[in-house]
């Protein structure tokens, strides 16, 4: 049995399987029902916190078809209701995931990577999409991604990427501060030595903000003036001990270009410099236990009237076979972040989120579990009236066939 949370609200960090998948089947369907405590489902500050009962519904279906062989295909799909027993505004959220990635074997040296990523939900921990708040409607965020490796000759590599994301907000304010499509591409040049790859790298990004102009009683921002061109040089190693252990990491600078600055001088740099970094590491310890982790630092958007943002993020996810029928997972990610641009208001501000888990999961039986699980969420931040603290407690069961 090969299990997938789709939690469409709760921090998630990885997909945890309780037993490897039945050998031959290429489809699985899911499904869960949930029990839920949340005192403060608008991520409001303490004052204005509202809180609720309800109930979490959530079934899927994945596929995998040629698993093994030169051309892999997996798909997955899970949708979600969440209804809030004492909500003021509609007392459902809906929320639908949809993954799809292709992996295809030219020879022995050329291997080419799609996958595309679409997410339609409220909560910030799933959309990423640059606020820590929580905001109603049907958001959008689509990832694709595509990447061609090719032998050059002996141990060097090439590796051509590209990537394009979308983000689509239905609420007023958001949507103007945030609807944006990011296009990128990159080509790294890797050296391998067997367990280990040396790569040197460039990535150029473009970013469009296309939400149209926030207009409200005292306040003007012209999305256009966001828009900007980033390039990146970064250097990295790449280290795989076995299947169980994989690690990698790259650090760089970032150049960005805000060629519309002039669009809203004063609250737009013209251009900016910044440290880039990526790392992580895959490590399965034990039978049905495993750790991943990681650290970052780059430029994103904020939904604050300012530039950009730059974040510092560390996560982790701890995954751990406590007998055979009991699991139990720990996660964690703390991110500060500081506002850039927008005045004296909010440049130079900070506000630092921390996202923390826990769940007990037990096996019923092969295809049936019951799981307890609690989160809790803190925004602290420089910003009047953004701070905020949220407990999210649910108990439910689940199956698969």
């Amino acid at each position: 049995m090969n299990r997938k949370i789709v939690t469409l609200g709760v921090a998630a960090f990885g997909v945890a399987g309780l037993q490897a998948a039945d050998a031959g089947k290429i489809w699985e369907v899911t499904g869960s029902l949930r029990g839920f405590y949340d005192d403060n489902y608008t991520t409001s500050p303490e004052d204005l916190a509202e809180e609720s009962w309800g109930i979490e519904v959530s079934p899927g279906i994945n596929l995998t078809i040629g698993e093994g062989t030169d051309l892999e295909f997996s798909a997955g799909y899970a949708f979600g209701i969440r209804y809030y027993e004492d909500r003021e505004t509609d007392n459902e959220d809906y929320g639908h995931e949809l993954g799809i990635s292709l992996n295809k074997a030219f020879s022995d040296t050329s291997v080419l990577q799609l996958s595309n990523s679409l997410v339609i939900a409220q909560e910030p921990e799933i959309l990423n999409g640059g606020t820590p708040l929580r905001t109603e409607g049907d958001n959008l965020r689509n990832t694709l991604s595509a990447v061609y490796r090719q032998i050059v000759s002996g141990n060097i590599k090439a590796e051509l990427g590209y990537g394009n994301s979308l983000f689509d907000y239905d609420e007023a304010y958001h949507s103007a501060l945030l609807d944006r499509t990011h296009n990128q591409v990159n080509l790294d040049v890797i050296y391998d030595m067997d367990q280990t790859e040396y790569f040197v790298g460039y990535k150029f990004a473009s970013i469009d903000f296309d939400g149209g102009d926030l207009k409200v009683p005292g306040l003007y921002f012209n999305s256009d003036a966001r828009d900007n061109d980033s390039h990146y040089g970064y250097v990295g190693v790449r280290h795989q001990l076995n299947k169980e252990f994989v690690a990698s990491a790259q650090a760089g600078a970032q150049y960005v270009d805000y060629y519309n600055f002039d669009l809203m001088p004063g609250l737009i740099p013209e251009d900016e410099t910044s440290p880039y970094v990526n790392a992580s590491m895959q490590w399965g310890y034990a039978e049905g236990s495993q750790l991943v982790a990681g650290v970052s630092f780059a430029r994103g958007a904020t939904d604050l009237q300012a530039a950009d943002q730059e974040t510092s993020a560390v996560y982790a996810q701890f995954l751990h076979k406590i007998t055979a029928k009991v699991h139990g997972t720990l996660t964690a990610r703390y991110q500060d972040s500081e506002i850039n641009g927008g005045g004296v208001q909010v440049d130079g501000k900070t506000e630092s989120l921390m996202l923390l888990g826990a769940s007990l999961t037990y096996a019923i039986a092969d295809n049936i579990w019951t799981e307890l699980a609690y989160n809790f969420d803190e925004l602290d931040s420089d910003i009047p009236r953004r701070s905020f603290e949220r407990n999210y407690l649910s108990i439910g069961i689940g199956t698969s066939y």
